[in-house]
């Protein structure tokens, strides 16, 4: 019997060409765009997700990463609760 793949639909992000860029222009990411500024794989990335390692915001079948933490893990960004010292 033959696996049926799961194709995305067509208003699903698959993943961005730049995806540094996409994370200073959008509130959130995606989970493929999360994984190649982590360097993980996209399945880690999901299993990240899943168990609550990598924060996310579900919306219908999608699946967020809110760019803000990405911007702090990543350093891009500091925290504004954070002393500067």
């Amino acid at each position: 019997m033959a696996k049926h793949l799961r194709t995305p639909h067509e208003d699903e992000p698959t993943g961005s060409e730049n995806p540094a860029q996409h994370l200073l222009e959008n509130p959130t990411i995606s989970v493929p765009d999360a994984a190649r500024l982590l360097g993980i794989g996209r399945s880690t990335a999901y299993a990240a997700v899943k168990t609550g390692e990598l924060p996310a915001i579900r919306v219908g079948h999608l699946i967020r990463i809110p760019s803000r933490w990405m911007r702090k893990i990543l350093h891009l960004e500091s925290d504004p609760d954070e002393d500067p010292r």
